[in-house]
């Protein structure tokens, strides 16, 4: 009997908070992607961060540095369906391969990527970088925070 009481604990832990220990509801992006990486990934020294949530839209994100120059959210559940509503947004948009189920990358939007039904998005600044770079950068971060969910 008490076997079975550890499995459905285990079970219901697994549910509510995945296989990482990260609740579904309420992420906080800005612990799960802290600035040091952020500024390891990008090679620069931001500070600051803000959190950046809309619970019933269920999108969590983070603001980097100064005024949020860069930008880190994840949409889930709920996030294909967000994509797809808000796609005809980007038609400059260009596709990026080898990034989850579909990506895209967009200069003034940043590199989106659908990871079944989670969207996750990263923006940065275009200051002196190429789009290539920025779009390197941008999918670094996308990577890194898809680590942690």
């Amino acid at each position: 009997m008490r076997s079975h009481r550890v499995i459905l604990v285990c079970l219901f832990a697994l549910a509510v908070f995945g296989g990482n220990g990260v609740s579904a509801a309420n992420f906080d992006v800005c612990m799960a992607l802290p600035i040091a990486t952020v500024n390891e990934l990008l090679h620069q020294n931001l500070t600051g961060v803000r959190a950046d949530v809309s619970e019933e839209a269920h999108s969590y994100g983070c603001a980097y540095g100064t005024g949020g120059l860069v930008s880190v959210s994840v949409i889930r559940p709920g996030g294909a369906a967000a994509f797809s509503r808000t796609s005809s947004r980007y038609p400059n948009a260009t596709m990026v391969a080898g990034l989850g189920d579909k990506a895209v990358y967009d200069k003034s939007l940043g590199t989106i990527a659908v990871f079944g039904d989670m969207v996750i998005d990263a923006f940065l600044p275009r200051g002196s970088m190429s789009d290539t770079q920025t779009m390197a950068a941008e999918k670094s971060l996308i990577l890194a925070l898809r680590g942690k969910l």
